[in-house]
């Protein structure tokens, strides 16, 4: 890298450079400062990128279910922020953003200085879905992050010496299932894993032969699955359930909560009108409409995706979107033109249990061991940086990582 584009990352002030700001690390806001860095060659001029993220590790979310069977190590999917970007010009505020003043161009953070910023970009995600259900907020453990993976498996230990292990899982979503298969196979015959969805399907949003896939790694490991069920409330004993016309209570040590989530909302006081599924209105370049120095992707921003009315909330959306925004913001600085994102569906993949998995895509579908060996070489190609791939890649192979 040339000397005059190189910024130091502690650097908090570059006269003369282009600020960037970047408001979450998970994979829209990650992938896009790793592509900016990459990209910094191509800038006529040289760009101060800042990364607003309050937590000390990135989450690889697809395989923190592997967590639960030992089959990886916390440090595989939870790199810690600096070690990923200590090779880059990247300046990480471990810090949450709390406002966004676009008419002043700075974003006020919940402990540090503001930041000002010539370009924005947010990416801050989902949060769990507003606890409508008695009882669900108190009595269940959800499982999105390290630290959940963390509180499941404290829990875990506490009852490992119990003869019976009753889990319920509330949702059948791809989290729910995969949660399922993973804790039943923990567990062996010590479990007894139930799962419970309003829905009169499992894996509603996923293709067919997806569906048929888990019914039977579902099947194979025993778990009682409730459909078209009302869940009505949670308890330290369990969750009631509205089923089949009657009432049910179902017994549990362990309760989790996979129901869903939403958008992250707007930090700005510009009210931003939200579309019907509360994300962001964004132009095919995913800039804001009124604002085209601000860019927001992955879950917040109703991105284009090509025979659908937009891209789904997934990992895989935002790992893609991440470097679209780094090209237009180097684009943009260089006064070229933009190029429309389009979301590239690559195909559907869950953990069926240990060593088992269904990988679909491009006409085939792969199950069983050598779907489990497929999706984790897939997520490792995925992984955020070559020297992050490859001390897993050795760890795997055998060698010290």
């Amino acid at each position: 890298m040339p000397a005059k584009r190189a910024i130091s990352a502690n650097s908090e002030s570059v006269t003369g450079a282009v600020r960037v700001c970047i408001l979450g690390g998970g994979f829209g806001g990650l992938y896009c400062a790793l592509a900016l860095h990459q990209g910094l060659k191509k800038s006529p001029r040289p760009i101060h990128i800042t990364l607003v993220e309050p937590r000390d590790r990135f989450n690889f979310t697809p395989l923190l279910y592997e967590l639960l069977t030992q089959e990886l190590a916390p440090w595989e999917i939870a790199p810690a922020y600096r070690e990923l970007l200590k090779h880059t010009v990247v300046n990480l505020r471990q810090d949450w953003a709390e406002h966004i003043d676009m008419a002043q161009q700075r974003v006020t953070l919940r402990h540090g200085e503001p930041i000002p910023y010539d370009y924005l970009v947010v990416a801050l995600g989902s949060q769990m879905r507003p606890p409508a259900t008695p009882g669900s907020q108190t009595h269940t453990l959800p499982f999105n992050t390290l630290q959940d993976a963390e509180q499941l498996e404290r829990r875990l230990n506490d009852l490992e010496q119990s003869p019976q292990v009753r889990v319920v899982v509330a949702g059948a979503g791809p989290s729910g299932v995969e949660l399922a298969c993973k804790l039943s196979d923990r567990l062996g015959s010590r479990g007894h894993v139930t799962v419970v969805d309003r829905r009169g399907e499992i894996l509603r949003s996923y293709p067919e032969r997806i569906q048929r896939a888990a019914a039977r790694a579902l099947a194979k490991r025993g778990i009682a699955v409730y459909l078209d069920a009302a869940i009505e409330s949670v308890d330290a004993s369990g969750l009631t359930f509205g089923y089949d016309g009657q009432i049910r209570h179902c017994q549990a040590d362990i309760t989790l909560w996979t129901v869903g989530t939403v958008p992250r909302s707007w930090l700005g006081s510009n009210q931003l009108k939200p579309t019907l599924f509360g994300q962001c209105p964004v132009r095919p370049t995913l800039q804001l409409v009124d604002h085209p120095n601000v860019f927001v992707l992955g879950d917040m921003a109703a991105m284009p995706a090509p025979g659908r009315d937009r891209a789904p909330t997934t990992a895989q959306a935002a790992y893609q979107a991440g470097p679209a925004v780094a090209h237009n913001l180097l684009a943009l600085i260089a006064k070229r033109p933009l190029k429309p994102f389009f979301y590239n569906h690559l195909g559907d993949m869950l953990t069926l249990g240990q060593g088992e998995a269904v990988v679909c895509g491009f006409g085939l579908c792969i199950t069983g061991r050598l779907g489990a060996v497929s999706r984790r070489w897939a997520y490792w190609l995925r992984l955020p940086t070559h020297a992050h791939r490859w001390r897993v890649l050795k760890h795997w192979l055998g060698f010290k990582a």
